[in-house]
Order: structure tokens, then C-alpha cells, then sequence
């Protein structure tokens, strides 16, 4: 039986009684985490009218550690974006460091010519492959600071890839990443990102034979980008690909307060990722408002030294 998954509200007033100290953090972001979460949806059956999807995996590329999207050009993303940035920039221009753009931003995101159509498609693809220069080369021509783009582009782009990922999961078939263990890699086997967070499965039932179950205990990453999962090997590291005994070093809090939340980070190259064991939790997290709530791991991080895998607006201090 599937447990019960959370909605962003639901997961993050969960980690707000437990750390009530963070909840000033935690309910300025929450309007945008749960609109991004309403979006999802329709921008999947938009998708879908259109034709639009996720390019066809071929074992052999997959295997060779080539992401889905690695040669995307992203034509026809246009809309989706558009309809993503109508709902999410009236509360991204409620944050100090967006209102100044606001105009810009309006500009660049809602206007229909096909000139502002290419711009944002060109953006779609900085943001998947994670290219600062092709953003900062953007946010030079719009008119607006590039750490302020690539922060409000994340955002609006996000749901969009996420909502590819969806139609995969909707399709009913195993994800083309797991069939046969063909991705091994620690960046995403969808957009290439490197995972915000990892999370280990919990026990599986056969809701067709009671007798039969699933230890659980499997590690999984997970990439906030595109909202793709995948299975990892526990003892590698997904920053520098080292793995061995030794290798990962694991950080918790001790008894109950911990909640199932961890650091694992790689002795190697000093790269964390922070991680949830859902067999110690009853529900299972929205894991991008998780990673969120996580925060007080990644301070401890920072203390010790150490890099996130993937740096993020809340980890880097």
C-alpha cells in the first residue's frame, strides 16, 4: 500500500512544529512552493495537448551518463512558461530583490512575439544546463540583474520540466532511467541537475499478496529542477563520483528530534546532500518544501565546512 504523500503546506507545517524557528523562512516561500505545486497539473495536460514531451531514451546514451534533455532545444516551451510566470511573478515580485524587475521580468515573460519567445527558450535551456554565462549574456539584454534572473527563472521554469516528468510517471510504465539499472549517474537522469536532496524508500506491500513485502531502505535522489527521482548507489558519492567504504560519511541529529533527516557528504571532495529515511517518517514529504525545511542541516554543514551539492538560495551562506 502507497503511503500517503503530502502537499507542500501539509510538509512544511510538519517541519514548523518541530522547528518552530524557521518558520519565518518557511512561510514567506510557502505561497510560491504551493502555486508551483498547483501548477504542475495543467501545465501536464498542456504538455500533452501540444505534443510536447520528454525526448525518446535510448538504453545506449542512458548508460554513457546522457541525460534526457541534454540536446534539447526546448522549441514550443514558450506557452507553458508563459503560463507558469503568470501565476508565480505576482508573488516573486513580492520579494525585495525581485521588485525592481518587475517590469522587465513582465516584459520578458508574458509578451508573444516570437522574438521574447526565443529569448525564453534560450532561458529554459541556460537553466537545464545550468550555463551562468548564457544567463548572464539574458538578464544583460532584458535589462535585470543575472543573479535575480537565474533565481526567478528557476522558479518559473521549474513546473514546467517537472510537469515533463509527470507525464512519464502518468504514463504508467517504469521511467526509462530505471528500467534495467541503465542510469548510474549522480546527476539527474532527466535535465543533468545535480540533486537538492536524496531520500531512502520506504518498506513496499504487494496489496496483492499480504505476505509478500519489501525491506525498504533503498537510496534515491531527487533533482528539484525537474522533480525527476532515481535510484543511487548508498556508498557514492553524487558530486565527484568517488565510492568505496570510507567514502560517505553520514551527519544526523541523535534520537527522535531527527526525524528521519540526514547529511550524507563525501570525504573526498567535501560535497553534502542532504537526505530523508522515510521508513522514521509516517508520510512522505513534498521533498522540494523539505529540502527547504532542511535548512538547519545545511547551517551545520557550513559550520564544518563543507558545499552543498547543489547550491541553492536557502544553502548558501
Amino acid at each position: 500500500m502507497a503511503a500517503t504523500r503530502q502537499t507542500v503546506a501539509q510538509t512544511l507545517e510538519e517541519v514548523i512544529t518541530w522547528r518552530p524557528v524557521l518558520a519565518p523562512v518557511l512561510r514567506s516561500f510557502e505561497p510560491l512552493l504551493t502555486a508551483q505545486e498547483e501548477l504542475v497539473g495543467e501545465l501536464a495536460e498542456n504538455l500533452k495537448k501540444q505534443g510536447v514531451k520528454l525526448p525518446q531514451s535510448q538504453a545506449e546514451r542512458m548508460e554513457q551518463g546522457v541525460s534526457l534533455l541534454a540536446d534539447a532545444t526546448f522549441a514550443g516551451f514558450a506557452p507553458a512558461v508563459r503560463t507558469s510566470a503568470e501565476k508565480l511573478l505576482p508573488l516573486l515580485c513580492r520579494m525585495d530583490a525581485v521588485v525592481p524587475y518587475k517590469a522587465a521580468f513582465t516584459d520578458f515573460f508574458l509578451k508573444s512575439d516570437k522574438t521574447e519567445a526565443q529569448k525564453i527558450e534560450e532561458l529554459v535551456a541556460a537553466v537545464v544546463s545550468g550555463n551562468k554565462k548564457e544567463i548572464e549574456g539574458l538578464a544583460e539584454k532584458i535589462g535585470v540583474d543575472p543573479l535575480v534572473l537565474h533565481f526567478a527563472a528557476g522558479f518559473v521554469v521549474a513546473p514546467v520540466l517537472h510537469a515533463l516528468t509527470v507525464l512519464v510517471a502518468s504514463a504508467g510504465d517504469e521511467a526509462p532511467w530505471e528500467v534495467g539499472d541503465v542510469w548510474r549517474q549522480g546527476y539527474c537522469p532527466v535535465c543533468g541537475a545535480l540533486p537538492t536532496m536524496g531520500w531512502m524508500d520506504k518498506p513496499s506491500i504487494d496489496e496483492k499478496n499480504a505476505f509478500l513485502a519489501g525491506g525498504g531502505g533503498k537510496k534515491h535522489l531527487h533533482c528539484g529542477t525537474c522533480g525527476a527521482d532515481w535510484k543511487f548507489r548508498r556508498g557514492a558519492c553524487p558530486a565527484c563520483g568517488e565510492e568505496g567504504s570510507g567514502v560517505m560519511e553520514l551527519l544526523r541529529e541523535s534520537g527522535k528530534a531527527a526525524h528521519g533527516e540526514r547529511l550524507d557528504w563525501c570525504t573526498k571532495c567535501k560535497s553534502y546532500c542532504p537526505g530523508v529515511d522515510l521508513r522514521e517518517r509516517e508520510f512522505v514529504p513534498n521533498l522540494d518544501a523539505l529540502a527547504l525545511g532542511m535548512m538547519h542541516l545545511d547551517m551545520v554543514a557550513a559550520r564544518r565546512k563543507l558545499k552543498p551539492v547543489k547550491p541553492s538560495f536557502w544553502n548558501m551562506f
